[in-house]
């Protein structure tokens, strides 16, 4: 148990950083309703990136070390989409429509 945590330690340090910033990311898009945007970057690193490096980790047998490196690579893939995003600009659309309840007229109200 212990071999497999010395394995992965410098994966997971490695991680660190660059998912820290990534859930930040993900916080700001998400207030700002750009979660079609998410979605799809989720689906192209999930797809695209983790899939087939979980896919080849087991078949060349690279154990626990090969799904961290696929978790690696997606946080990686997300830093790259969400930071593009992010420092677009087209997310920060300010006065955007919302949709809103219907405001309800004013009652009396009975004494």
């Amino acid at each position: 148990m212990i071999e497999r945590a010395r394995a992965i330690w410098t994966l997971l340090a490695l991680m660190q950083p660059a998912a820290a910033v990534v859930f930040g990311l993900d916080g700001i898009l998400i207030g700002a309703g750009d979660t079609r945007y998410l979605a799809a970057s989720m689906l192209l690193a999930g797809l695209c990136v983790y899939v087939p490096i979980a896919l080849l980790a087991l078949a060349l047998e690279w154990g626990l070390t090969g799904v961290w490196a696929g978790l690696l690579a997606l946080v990686g893939v997300r830093l790259i989409t969400l930071g593009w995003r992010f420092a677009g600009g087209s997310w920060a659309v300010t006065g955007a429509a919302v949709a809103r309840a219907p405001a309800r007229a004013a009652r009396p109200r009975s004494r």
